[in-house]
């Protein structure tokens, strides 16, 4: 039995040059786990990666009528729910007869809206590695999805919900990723990791937060924290160093380390293997979670780069977040980041409930006082899973799911953002974001820090040079001659 499994990509970065060229892909972790333990248990499997690959919608029904898989297992995240209705639409139009599954994070969340519409047979609900398996099993033998925890599915016209799966109690019975399915010079630049010419693959330590912050959708997959042995994620890291030549590694937890001394352990077990001198490894991270000593040893141990939640620079937004962090914490954990030598990445979010221009303004300030090396400034979106969803969909009349459980054009101006605060158009956001970015990546000291460092290649730092100073001057036309330009208040 044959099984191909899809990381499908947003037709909406195709119009995109930057985003084409930044929006650089990271190995699907999730499917290389999934692929694994199929592959363990008798199945035949492949997996294309649509975006890393650059196939275009009809590349990718070509290869699945050349590979002719049994099933076909889509990753469905939120931004790709067109594309995926689209190319399911066109593989039944043209014959195809393999039984399509719909797993992660939108499937977990709207699996009525996307087995009524009939472009998924079954969608996975939830952790996926056991659940697939089983599914692929009940097919293989031709028995009915009765029971089959962690699935719903369509019988005739009906749809049913089998109970959830429990979750996993010890994540190392998971085999590694099965990376040799892709291929790995396909994942080696990240521009906003620091990260060029050098082979880099995610990493799982845990599973789960222990915090359940408003605007985060993990809780709706993992809602319960698991953690690995540190000797096995060690292991995993020492095996694709000398199998695969993978050089960086970056951790896919909601945070890492959970607690200083795990973090202490985990840097010992990397430099008494020898580790430190062969590869690097990434994390993202909270501001109350780091210390000078764990800082130390997480650079004697190879950190590259630190990505910290900071999310806003106002105390009050801050607060609603139920984040449980401060300014003040902040402002200390890039303080001792900064002088650990460690690489440091500022996550900020505009446009959460409740939020002003003023207060936007305050977090963009924020982000400049903390001084990082890199930064990202999102717009604020009600993620499918989250609070923020549920609250948004509580207090609006939703007409139909697809405009509010996917990112109607997240890549320019046209069209309506999907949220925004009260009294705050989305050409206002877009305008605050983009005026984030130029404002803080355009100062003397940061080009030349960049430059100095290599932290950014010369030519992608010209490249978003010439993208910013261009979003940046089309958001100013925007609110100058707002009729004229056709965006919407």
């Amino acid at each position: 039995m044959k099984i191909l499994l899809i990381n499908p990509h947003s037709s909406l970065i195709a119009k995109s040059w930057a985003y084409s060229r930044f929006f650089t892909p990271i190995a699907p972790l999730g499917l290389a786990y999934i692929a694994a333990v199929l592959r363990n248990n008798g199945f035949s499997v492949e997996i294309i990666d649509q975006f890393a690959q650059q196939m275009n919608e009809d590349d990718l029904l070509s290869a699945i009528k050349d590979k002719n898989p049994d099933v076909v297992g889509f990753a469905a995240l939120t931004p790709v729910v067109p594309d995926l209705r689209r190319i399911c639409s066109r593989l039944r139009q043209e014959g195809g007869k393999a039984f399509i599954v719909m797993g992660n994070i939108h499937a977990t969340c709207f699996p009525d809206e996307m087995l009524a519409e009939g472009y998924a047979d079954a969608v996975v609900r939830g952790e996926g590695e056991f659940s697939m398996l089983e599914l692929c099993q009940r097919l293989k033998n031709r028995q009915d999805l009765s029971g089959v925890a962690g699935v719903s599915y369509r019988s005739g016209a009906k749809i049913i919900h089998n109970p959830d799966r429990p979750l996993m109690d010890d994540l190392d019975v998971l085999p590694y990723p099965a990376w040799d399915l892709l291929d790995p010079d396909l994942y080696t630049e990240v521009p906003l990791a620091a990260i060029q010419r050098a082979r880099a693959l995610p990493i799982m330590f845990s599973r789960g937060c222990t915090h359940r912050c408003y605007y985060c959708s993990q809780d709706k997959l993992y809602p319960s924290v698991r953690v690995r042995r540190l000797e096995s994620v060690v292991d995993e890291m020492d095996h694709f160093n000398r199998t695969m030549g993978t050089r960086f590694f970056g951790y896919n937890d909601a945070y890492f380390p959970l607690d200083e001394q795990m973090g202490l352990d985990f840097c010992r077990l990397v430099i008494e293997r020898g580790l430190d001198k062969r590869l690097k490894w990434c994390v993202e991270t909270r501001v109350d979670k780091v210390s000078a000593s764990l800082l130390k040893q997480m650079k004697a141990a190879g950190c590259h780069l630190i990505m910290f939640g900071v999310e806003v620079g106002n105390t009050a937004v801050l607060d609603r977040l139920n984040k449980g962090t401060t300014l003040d914490q902040a402002r200390e954990a890039l303080r001792l980041t900064r002088a650990s030598g460690i690489i440091s990445q500022g996550l900020f979010i505009l446009g959460l409930p409740g939020e002003t221009v003023a207060t936007c303004e305050d977090t963009i300030r924020f982000a400049k006082e903390l001084d990082c090396d890199l930064v990202k400034f999102n717009i604020a979106m009600p993620y499918p899973g989250s609070r923020f969803f549920e609250d948004y969909r509580r207090s609006h009349a939703l007409a139909g799911y697809e405009k509010f459980t996917s990112w109607v054009d997240w890549t320019g101006d046209s069209g309506e953002l999907v949220y925004s605060p009260e009294g705050m158009s989305g050409q206002t956001l877009r305008y605050l974001q983009r005026k984030a970015m130029f404002s803080f990546y355009f100062r003397p000291r940061v080009i030349f820090r960049h430059l100095a460092g290599r932290t950014i290649s010369i030519r992608n730092f010209l490249l978003g040079g010439a993208w910013l100073i261009s979003l940046f001057w089309s958001a100013m036309m925007h609110r100058i001659f707002p009729a004229s330009s056709g965006a919407k208040k």
